[in-house]
């Protein structure tokens, strides 16, 4: 014990010392260091999980975005197959229309046809009368001086007979 007192210190003294370093150790281990840890710990932990869902929430963004890519092809392929169908389908209602209007106009020209050739026709037998009665008055002109009444009757009837044979035939 001496050869410490030699070197200046004091056994009581640094056994008084080595207790309360010892319990001071111990009290901030225990009061501060434990809880300070703790929560070190827990920050750690909380700032792990805070990685892990952030890589979660990327995966999922990244998937989320494939889908929404995929369905927006997917709508884009049926927009493209809708709007090729209604032009499908336009183009076959042309062409129904189309048809429709050119039976309908060759129809209408057989009717135009028929009701000129009844006309034409009408017409032909209107001329005919007429030009009867006109060459009946030319030939009663002609023979009013060479023949009696009687005679110029049977004259004109017989000519008109002649010019209406000839008309129909």
């Amino acid at each position: 014990m001496q050869v410490l007192g030699s070197f200046g210190l004091d056994p009581v003294l640094f056994a008084a010392q080595l207790v309360n370093f010892l319990v001071i150790a111990w009290v901030i281990n225990r009061f501060l260091l434990r809880p300070l840890m703790a929560n070190v710990k827990a920050r750690g932990e909380k700032i792990a999980q805070g990685l892990r869902d952030a890589e979660n929430a990327r995966r999922s963004l990244e998937e989320a975005s494939a889908k929404g890519e995929k369905m927006l092809q997917q709508a884009s392929a049926e927009a493209y197959q809708l709007l090729q169908n209604a032009r499908d389908q336009a183009e076959r209602l042309r062409a129904a229309a189309l048809e429709r209007a050119g039976r309908d106009a060759d129809r209408l020209i057989a009717e135009a046809r028929a009701v000129m050739e009844l006309e034409r026709a009408e017409m032909e037998r209107a001329v005919q009368g007429l030009s009867l009665r006109l060459s009946g008055r030319i030939l009663e002109s002609a023979v009013e001086g060479l023949f009696s009444e009687e005679e110029k009757a049977r004259v004109v009837a017989r000519g008109l007979e002649r010019i209406g044979r000839v008309s129909r035939s």
